[in-house]
């Protein structure tokens, strides 16, 4: 008995795991809301120790229909979207951000450097009237090698704080 006792126990656990991510994502549609709306810049602390640039500039627009346009960087961001990015559960467990722009890049990020990735992810909070989050590209988390392949291959990150500009 004990150990149908325990089976059951773990398959539930593992019910409940399985549907976290689900719980956590749910959401209504995704409505912009309108105080997100309209032209955002600001400048954010580059944090990845193989970059000698310390500063990333992002300008962003905002459209009322979802779609993203603006800079990252250098770099053009294209195919832009705002999404929501966390259901009720997540946020009351603090999970992930309300929000997150994704896009391609076009053109590189850092271009002094030679810094090009494809695509970005900013997830980010609406909060006290700015836009905070971070920077995120894609690319490797650990490359044990010279800084030209770091450069090359690893993901980049710069924190992010977004002014509204009227």
């Amino acid at each position: 008995m004990d150990m149908v006792f325990t089976f059951h126990n773990v398959r539930l656990l593992a019910t409940l795991v399985l549907m976290l991510p689900i719980l956590c994502s749910c959401e209504s549609p995704n409505a912009i809301n309108p105080a997100l709306v309209g032209h955002w810049e600001g400048n954010g602390r580059i944090i990845v120790s193989w970059c000698h640039q310390k500063n990333l500039t992002t300008k962003v627009d905002i459209h009322p229909d979802g779609s993203v346009t603006g800079t990252v960087g250098d770099a053009t961001l294209t195919e832009g979207r705002f999404l929501k990015n966390r259901g009720w559960l997540g946020r009351k467990l603090n999970i992930e951000t309300d929000y997150i722009i994704t896009g391609d890049l076009d053109g590189p990020i850092v271009a002094a450097e030679g810094i090009t990735r494809q695509r970005a992810m900013m997830p980010c909070n609406f909060d006290d009237g700015f836009i905070k989050g971070a920077v995120d590209t894609e690319g490797s988390l650990c490359v044990f090698s010279s800084e030209k392949t770091r450069k090359e291959k690893m993901a980049f990150t710069a924190g992010l704080r977004l002014t509204h500009i009227q």
